[in-house]
């Protein structure tokens, strides 16, 4: 597998640039031979600002150099100076991979491990990325005498993560310092372990050997939001030492499967950092068991290296596409690995969605709504009305889902997109929502954001492909960080349609969480409106999280969508690495067949109904009295609705409609106004 030394996409916030991985914060005057002696531009700007290289790139996105040298019987260290580098550059030596050059924003110096016998009389050094675009300088490069592990004073250590039983577990790493702080992790080219600054994974046997700096005190162990943490302190001596974690599942999920609908490589995606091989590792040190590989524009098939990993059985691998456009990012699947790919050029979001469809995929998730911001985004361009529940430019969805959940795009945070998602669903969508990671890296943990699927089966590789779609497309499931849940009424799920016989609405609602979570309220939201909610009382230290809630609530007079929403804090632990703020869990909905006729009604349906019943005056005006009787005995969504399809009925007479308001309603008056006068 390509081995990388070093390398990281993101450091936690207010980490010094003076991180474990770099030699200096300016060229050493050490002795040793210059192989490099100018500093190179490499790039595609001016960059009149570096004094160090010329302001014109001096090459794109490559460069090499000979150089002369005396073989090396024994390891050697290759100093390399550096400035702003922010994609990922590889080096290799004599076509052997070296590592890639740390991001880092200032001009400093690194070291590089350079095995035994890898020199010759004349040697060949190369440097490259994938894209243009991020400027550097590079040099100048100098060959040093002692190898990295004596001048960094490194330390091997293996780890093995186990369950009570003794039975391997995959997981993630973090290692920290006397203060709590991620310390220095060297990944050296012989080693197999994906790691980055202060976060490793293990192998699929639960084994790791990591290089540790003299700073690194403590280790954690981490294999999801099911599982425990485990720690324990590190062996302080050069000699290799052995420490194993223990971790228990703490998380009751049966008939559920983890899946993870939006993740990447660096291999096929071309940015990010986390290889196809170390993508192997992370999802399963990180408890997925459904995943969905969507680099951009690309079918990627896990399934052949996850076989060469032994982690056939860890989780099952869907070939998807995020199909990567103008109009916003789609992720589609399953397709076939060596088919067609979907067209990412086409004009409307229906053309585009045909076109996935028609190329195999069974489910559609629009991405990242608001992504890059709330303007920006999908939803931005299209200016989602949410109070009318309409685009602007009255397109129509056209997808199975949307991301509710995005761990790694905090740019708008994820109750703003749950208020949009209510508005479609008042609207007359059936979109449903998921939880995904998107991500890219090593550090960002895959399968952070994930979506709970129904399943005959809880083992990852007898799942069935074609129910899993069935249940994404249905909803036949939950989303969250952090946080399991599940909710019943009159013993109905998400995505199930529950009638309503009774006067009163029975509902039950768990939520489940490791001994590392904390959750403090969950809401019930019908049509959008909080109708019940609780806080609970704080949690057993050191004991899974396991809270009920029961609510019994009057039987709406319409038929009514009804969503659970649950939150806590987020943990403050360093090897939880977040870039959201809390935990949270979030229902699919479950539809409240109120009238009993064996079909479900939207707020816009209901609303369509209604007016239909509404008589009309000598001049074809609606009755006023009928259209505040109808107002006066439904619930706000409906109420907006009616007035929203009213003004497009009855245009003419509408602004006569206006003027008698208070006559309308006096339980919706504000919201009417505010669809009256946006």
């Amino acid at each position: 597998m390509p081995n990388r030394l070093f390398s990281s996409s993101l450091l936690p916030a207010g980490l010094a640039l003076l991180v474990g991985w770099l030699w200096a914060q300016n060229p050493s005057q050490e002795p040793g031979q210059t192989i490099l002696q100018q500093s190179i531009h490499l790039g595609d700007d001016q960059t009149p600002e570096w004094p160090e290289a010329a302001a014109s790139p001096d090459a794109g996105k490559e460069y090499s150099f000979s150089f002369a040298a005396s073989p090396n019987a024994e390891e050697l260290c290759l100093e390399i100076t550096q400035r702003h580098v922010d994609a990922r550059w590889t080096i290799h030596l004599n076509e052997q991979l070296l590592g890639t050059l740390p991001v880092a924003s200032e001009r400093q110096s690194i070291l590089l491990p350079i095995p035994a016998q890898l020199l010759k009389a004349q040697n060949r050094l190369h440097l490259s990325t994938s894209q243009v675009g991020d400027d550097i300088t590079f040099g100048p490069v100098r060959l040093l005498e002692g190898s990295f592990r004596q001048r960094m004073q490194v330390r091997p250590v293996q780890v093995n993560v186990v369950d009570p039983e003794g039975h391997p577990i995959p997981a993630r790493l973090t290692i920290v310092d006397a203060e709590n702080q991620w310390a220095p992790l060297y990944y050296l080219p012989w080693s197999q372990t994906p790691a980055r600054y202060g976060v490793a994974y293990t192998d699929g046997k639960g084994k790791a050997v990591l290089q540790l700096d003299p700073q690194a005190a403590r280790i954690f162990a981490s294999h999801g939001p099911e599982w425990s943490v485990a720690e324990a302190n590190l062996p302080r001596d050069e000699q290799a030492e052995t420490v194993t974690l223990t971790l228990r599942r703490e998380v009751d999920t049966s008939g559920w499967l983890a899946a993870d609908t939006h993740i990447h490589t660096y291999t096929y995606s071309g940015h990010g950092d986390a290889s196809l091989q170390e993508r192997i590792l992370t999802l399963a040190g990180e408890g997925v068991e459904v995943a969905v590989a969507t680099d951009h524009n690309h079918q990627t098939d896990y399934r052949p290296a996850q076989r060469e990993a032994g982690l056939t059985a860890a989780y099952l691998s869907i070939v998807g596409n995020e199909v990567t456009t103008d109009l916003g990012h789609f992720n589609a699947f399953p397709l076939p690995a060596d088919g067609p790919r979907p067209n990412s050029h086409l004009a409307s979001w229906q053309a585009l969605t045909a076109d996935m469809r028609a190329k195999g995929a069974q489910v559609v998730i629009l991405n990242h709504p608001r992504w890059p911001d709330r303007e920006q985004g999908p939803f931005g361009q299209a200016q989602l009305d949410r109070l009318r529940s309409v685009f602007a430019d009255g397109r129509d969805l056209s997808v199975d889902a949307i991301e509710i959940f995005n761990s790694t795009t905090p740019e708008t945070p994820w109750t703003e997109v749950l208020q949009d998602w209510f508005a479609l669903l008042n609207g007359g969508s059936r979109v449903r929502g998921v939880g995904s990671s998107d991500s890219h890296s090593v550090l960002d943990p895959v399968g952070q954001g994930r979506t709970w699927l129904r399943s005959e089966t809880s083992k990852p590789q007898d799942a069935d492909i074609q129910a899993l779609c069935q249940a994404f497309r249905e909803g036949y499931s939950s989303m969250g960080i952090g946080l399991f849940g599940t909710i019943r009424v009159h013993g109905f799920g998400p995505g199930h349609l529950a009638p309503v016989d009774e006067e009163t609405v029975h509902i039950e609602v768990q939520i489940q969480g490791a001994s590392w979570a904390e959750v403090e309220s969950a809401a019930i939201y019908w049509n959008g409106e909080v109708v019940a909610q609780s806080t609970f009382l704080p949690s057993t230290p050191g004991q899974a999280l396991r809270q009920s809630l029961e609510f019994r609530l009057p039987r709406p007079a319409y038929d009514t969508w009804l969503v659970c929403v649950a939150q806590g804090p987020k943990p403050d632990a360093p090897w939880w690495y977040s870039l959201f703020d809390d935990l949270a869990w979030v229902s699919n909905p479950i539809w409240l067949d109120a009238n009993g006729d064996g079909v479900y009604q939207s707020p816009a349906e209901t609303a369509a109904k209604a007016l239909n019943q509404v008589d009309k005056g000598p001049k074809g005006q609606p009755q006023i009295t009928d259209l505040a009787g109808i107002l006066n005995h439904c619930d706000r969504a409906i109420a907006i609705q009616v007035m929203v399809q009213a003004q497009l009925r009855w245009e003419a007479s509408f602004p006569q409609l206006v003027a008698q308001i208070p006559m309308l309603s006096s339980r919706h008056r504000p919201a009417l106004e505010a669809v009256l006068h946006p």
